[in-house]
């Protein structure tokens, strides 16, 4: 049986705000910062998507597999599960600061609002944080593939909140002092349960539409027996010894079923409790759940789950640079000891794609520049679409969901990076690099004639594949793949005639 989290009681320093908004504040006021704040609270989420999903996809997870994974491969299929496992509640925190929003009657923007540039920080952070490995506190996070310094940016992002800091909606330090100024507002005698019944709650993202894992997630904890069925056939006694473990024996699974406060993950909002449950899964997934003394290294009941700052700080201390002592990192929740065996940058290179810092399209080479902004255009109707979520009829969303959200995610993005990423950059900025992508903020025009923007964008993309293949005859593999991938989002069909592409979301904008 699952057991939920149980609700985090307010610190004194909570309290003390809420009384004060109490005494100083007005109805109108708090519910307008409450709005803007959770609007604020998206975009922060939002923003990590990218980072995250730029260093998952410099690992090559594939290279060796079964008996022959090495070290090396190990820690970077671990990595990878780790990173994808925190992507996944990056959205799960998205989608429910969204359900908030929309229950208090508010429309959640998502299409346009990722980090207009990177390097970047996060909305209202403080310029500057803990200190890195080099010395320097600017918080300033780029897109970079995996290292250990890298890491290190992660852990700003998650960095833990100190127990019983003041809440802080600007100028914040820790994540989970912004979200603590959001639960002070939300319970100030100002907001009822009636503020959260302005957005129908059967319209607003269904908790059907969450899984905690999925195949990206999982890593093996060591070398397996790629072959061996799961559960184990009966084998003849004169068979010969056993010396590794089936897969699904070796399986480990980053995210836990009881991570999280309400009745499930995911949870519609309709009232002051159901809002508090939607932040507490957010605060106890980033940063452990909170106790008398601070964050824990854990975010679930059975201590099955790290938490989002406990698993990338796990993944550093399997580096050889990692220093095993707590300068530098806060004391709770304790930090780990060195892991073993060690890695090194040098050692994983085998398993991780040369990508370039930070890259943009427009200094690809010419005859690139279109594939990479089809996949730009790809991540920004994915916002799209889920702000279409909440105008389709309840009774549609499951579907809509499945031929949207996990098409585009599954099927496109992820196939299409996986295959541009194969490509070597031979001139210009990023000469030496393999291309990755840029994640920009490429303009689709308004939301009811975004997919034939899409459409434009993957024509685009295919016509120079098509041009790059016949000039670099060694890539015509994989540019022949960019444009099956720009067909399963725009074009394609079944055999039947029925499409099988993206949905065009303008019908529920117009």
């Amino acid at each position: 049986m699952v057991v939920p989290d149980p609700i985090t009681p307010l610190t004194p320093a909570e309290q003390a705000l809420v009384d004060w908004l109490n005494l100083f504040s007005s109805r109108d006021e708090v519910l307008s910062v409450l709005k803007a704040d959770l609007q604020t609270a998206i975009e922060i989420e939002l923003a990590t998507i990218p980072i995250y999903l730029y260093t998952y996809y410099s690992l090559d997870r594939n290279a060796d597999s079964g008996e022959q994974i090495d070290d090396a491969q190990l820690y970077v299929n671990k990595a990878g599960g780790v990173i994808m496992s925190v992507v996944v509640e990056e959205m799960l925190h998205m989608s429910l600061s969204s359900n908030i929003l929309f229950a208090l009657g508010g429309a959640p923007q998502l299409y346009g609002k990722a980090p207009a540039a990177y390097p970047t920080g996060l909305p209202y952070h403080k310029p500057n944080g803990a200190p890195g490995p080099n010395g320097a506190t600017a918080v300033s996070i780029p897109l970079a593939k995996l290292s250990f310094e890298q890491l290190w940016h992660f852990l700003q992002i998650e960095y833990p909140e100190k127990f019983d800091t003041f809440p802080q909606d600007r100028n914040w330090t820790t994540i989970g002092q912004f979200y603590s100024f959001i639960r002070c507002l939300i319970n100030t005698s100002f907001i009822t349960d009636a503020d959260f019944q302005h957005g129908a709650q059967a319209s607003a993202i269904q908790p059907y539409n969450y899984s905690p894992n999925n195949v990206d997630t999982v890593y093996p904890r060591a070398r397996f027996d790629a072959w061996k069925p799961a559960p184990p056939a009966v084998e003849p006694a004169w068979a010969q010894p056993d010396t590794h473990p089936g897969g699904a024996a070796a399986a480990v699974f980053a995210d836990a079923d009881d991570s999280h406060a309400g009745p499930a993950q995911l949870v519609t909002v309709n009232s002051v409790n159901s809002a508090a449950q939607a932040i507490d899964t957010i605060c106890d997934q980033g940063e452990g759940q909170a106790s008398l003394h601070g964050p824990e290294a854990t975010d679930d009941p059975s201590k099955s789950e790290l938490s989002h700052y406990y698993k990338f700080l796990t993944l550093q201390a399997q580096f050889a640079e990692y220093p095993g002592t707590t300068e530098g990192l806060p004391a709770q929740p304790k930090p780990p000891l060195p892991v073993t065996p060690t890695v090194s940058e040098k050692g994983l290179a085998k398993f991780v794609y040369n990508f370039p810092d930070n890259p943009v399209a427009a200094k690809y080479p010419e005859a690139l520049q279109p594939i990479a902004a089809f996949c730009s255009a790809c991540f920004q109707y994915m916002l799209i679409m889920t702000e279409t979520i909440y105008r389709v009829p309840p009774q549609s969303q499951k579907l809509f969901f499945n031929q949207a959200l996990h098409r585009s995610m599954i099927w496109v993005l992820d196939k299409y990076i996986r295959t541009i990423r194969e490509i070597p950059i031979t001139e210009g900025d990023y000469a030496g690099y393999r291309m990755a992508p840029t994640f920009e903020n490429v303009d689709l025009g308004p939301r009811e004639t975004s997919f034939a923007a899409l459409k434009s964008y993957g024509e685009r993309a295919s016509a120079a594949a098509a041009h790059y293949a016949a000039a670099h005859p060694d890539q015509a593999s994989t540019m022949a793949n960019v444009s099956y991938y720009v067909s399963v989002a725009i074009s394609k069909t079944g055999s039947d005639g029925h499409a099988m592409h993206l949905p065009d979301v303008g019908p529920y904008w117009r």
